[in-house]
């Protein structure tokens, strides 16, 4: 298990490279929906989404051991967030990605100094090329989420919503986290459970790809395959981790489910309150209160806003529909 010291020292060994991001509220949604929303925006995070805590968590642990470079997969978040951190620790970074991942992630990668390798989604297994690759090269493999490391960094993602929380003498009742294979919920439960015990946490997903829902429904792993695809394509994920998902049933309420209509309306809406330009996958959390899966009259409720790497022409296509 991680535990909230591995995620204290995570931060300790990333706090001078990351950003502590901006946790906003607007009085027009808090009297929209009887509640106190707290939104983190991690598109103002380094490499626009969360995923560069986790990948500069395992990367710096690895700083000092003259490893020369990592290898890594990813639909385009983590894969940015491997490279950077591989970037700034001085090592190579080899990524498999999606051959349809955005142009804004495959480029950002390689902006990053990542040789990209790309494969065919959910034809191909990016986890059985990426195992070849580190196999092949000697170079160690960085998961999106089931690695401890990569949890303990994600963590630090609720280490700053509840210190920002003790600071203002606010409690804490509900937090929504966007879900894949469970990572950034995982960590951040660790922290938000260790300071608001009575807290309740929800992982969202597209209703497409609810793994994460089934398997704490049935307390077990459980594999879904995807028969349609998602806008959210950051959280097209078939089975929870084998690392993440004891952490999430122990510490994690229902998993609720939104659908890409909702989505839309989530970007939209931040985009006109915020100005937030934040990719679908990002808006997850938000669109489950836009639904009503959750009740939130006179609760504080964090709502994790994940990433904001998508296309410029895609967002514009999204928001004017």
């Amino acid at each position: 298990m991680v535990t909230i010291n591995d995620i204290k020292k995570s931060y300790e060994r990333i706090s001078g490279f990351i950003v502590n991001t901006p946790i906003i509220t607007s009085n027009r949604l808090n009297e929209l929906f009887s509640a106190n929303l707290f939104f983190k925006d991690e598109t103002k995070q380094l490499t626009g989404s969360f995923k560069i805590r986790g990948a500069l968590s395992a990367i710096s642990k690895l700083a000092d051991k003259n490893i020369e470079g990592v290898i890594a997969y990813s639909s385009g978040n983590h894969a940015q967030g491997v490279s950077k951190a591989a970037q700034l620790f001085k090592m190579k970074s080899i990524i498999v990605m999606p051959d349809d991942a955005p142009k804004t992630k495959l480029e950002n990668t390689k902006n990053n100094g990542g040789e990209i390798v790309l494969y065919k989604r959910h034809i191909q297994s990016r986890e059985e090329i990426a195992q070849k690759i580190s196999i092949d090269t000697g170079l160690p493999l960085i998961k999106p989420f089931d690695n401890k490391d990569v949890i303990a960094g994600q963590g630090t993602f609720g280490l700053e919503v509840c210190n920002y929380f003790l600071d203002n003498n606010k409690s804490l009742d509900v937090v929504l986290s966007c879900t894949s294979g469970g990572g950034l919920v995982a960590g951040t439960s660790i922290a938000v459970k260790h300071f608001f015990h009575s807290a309740s946490i929800f992982p969202v997903e597209p209703e497409n790809c609810n793994d994460t829902q089934i398997s704490l429904e049935k307390r077990t792993r459980t594999r879904k395959r995807i028969q349609k695809r998602t806008i959210c394509d950051a959280l097209e994920v078939e089975i929870p981790g084998e690392i993440t998902f004891p952490i999430n049933l122990v510490n994690c309420n229902e998993g609720l489910i939104v659908n890409d209509l909702e989505v839309i309306k989530a970007m939209k809406i931040l985009y006109e309150e915020f100005n937030i330009i934040a990719e679908p996958s990002g808006c997850v959390a938000f669109a489950s209160i836009l639904n009503g899966s959750i009740k939130t009259n006179g609760k504080n409720i964090l709502v994790t806003i994940s990433g904001g790497n998508i296309d410029s022409e895609k967002f514009n296509f999204y928001i004017n529909q």
